[in-house]
């Protein structure tokens, strides 16, 4: 079974809280993800989201007045590089949320989507058919 360390993106995409949300918006369309990492002081302050940004604009706040870090979500579940994907989707699915933090110590290592962890099942998947 693969574990998170073995899915996790490394190279997270961060932000600082007073980056906009028009500012975050391009950062993750550019880099093609769906959240970001949000540092405060050098240790994680929280996350921001496609969805937040969504939440955001239909609430008609201005993406170029708002910032990340008054939108972000602070609380952060967070997984261990040696959970197995199982453990992280069922993480994801009790919080309701589609991104998970993969953190090592008190640093950030990785993250992780929905989209990631299935993908990895399916191919995990399709390798079991083909060795049948």
């Amino acid at each position: 079974m693969k574990l998170l360390r073995d899915v996790a993106i490394q190279h997270l995409l961060t932000l600082e809280p007073h980056s906009s949300l028009r500012q975050a918006a391009k950062s993750m369309s550019g880099r093609g993800v769906g959240s970001a990492v949000v540092m405060e002081l050098g240790d994680v302050g929280g996350i921001v989201t496609e969805r937040d940004l969504m939440h955001a604009l239909a609430s008609d706040l201005d993406p170029d007045d708002v910032k990340v870090v008054d939108v972000m979500t602070r609380d952060i579940v967070s997984g261990s590089p040696g959970w197995t994907i199982l453990e992280a989707v069922k993480t994801m699915i009790d919080g309701g949320f589609r991104h998970l933090l993969v953190m090592e110590m008190d640093g950030p290592e990785g993250i992780v989507s929905l989209r990631d962890l299935m993908d990895s099942m399916a191919e995990l998947i399709q390798e079991q058919d083909a060795s049948a």
